[in-house]
């Protein structure tokens, strides 16, 4: 009995009967919903959706206008606010990224 093939094996799996719904683990309506450090943020591939995202590292995309956390209704962007000692900062014209807030931090001279 020779062994199944990558193409094969793909086949199997795919006319295996599905179950009747999917699972979607970190789906969310609301901030409050999500673990620290993350919010509810509308999902990039099916826009009704909302999913515990991650918020803003340094250099990710971030919306100047999606800065509150929680947020207190649905969220409307697939970002989050950037972490506490970043902003949401012009990158480009139509850009924005997370970027160092040297607002916040102690600058001594």
């Amino acid at each position: 009995m020779r062994s199944l093939r990558g193409a094969e094996l793909l086949l199997l799996l795919a006319l295996l009967p599905a179950g009747r719904g999917a699972v979607i683990t970190g789906a969310c309506d609301r901030d409050q919903q999500c673990g620290g450090g993350m919010c509810c943020a509308v999902s990039l591939w099916i826009r009704s959706l909302r999913m515990c995202t991650p918020m803003g590292n340094i250099g990710e995309e971030c919306h100047p206008l999606s800065h509150r956390v929680p947020f207190p209704g649905r969220r409307m962007h697939h970002t989050c606010p950037c972490l506490p000692s970043l902003s949401c900062t012009r990158a480009s014209p139509s850009k924005f990224r997370c970027l160092p807030d040297f607002r916040k931090e102690d600058v001594f001279f």
